[in-house]
């Protein structure tokens, strides 16, 4: 059960990219994939409660640091790009 919830949260994801991705400025981009993240990480914490898997919360708990840290990262990039 866990493994499809899993599955469709992903899936979700992907296409919620794909369709912010028609859309070629890199800072909307950013936006979403920091957003679509974030909703998908908070989902896996609600599915984490719900299925009483301990382990699962420290894999997302791990996934928002990277999530954050890449997001700021890449923001930085695309600001040094942009200030030519």
């Amino acid at each position: 059960m866990i493994i499809f919830i899993a599955t469709g949260i992903i899936l979700y994801s992907f296409g919620a990219l794909f369709l912010y991705s028609k859309n070629r400025n890199p800072w909307r981009l950013l936006i979403a994939y920091s957003s679509i993240t974030l909703k998908t990480l908070v989902l896996l914490i609600f599915l984490e409660l719900a299925s009483e898997v301990r382990y699962l919360s420290e894999i997302i708990l791990i996934f928002l640091f990277l999530n954050t840290g890449g997001t700021i990262i890449a923001a930085f990039f695309l600001g040094m790009r942009d200030g030519k």
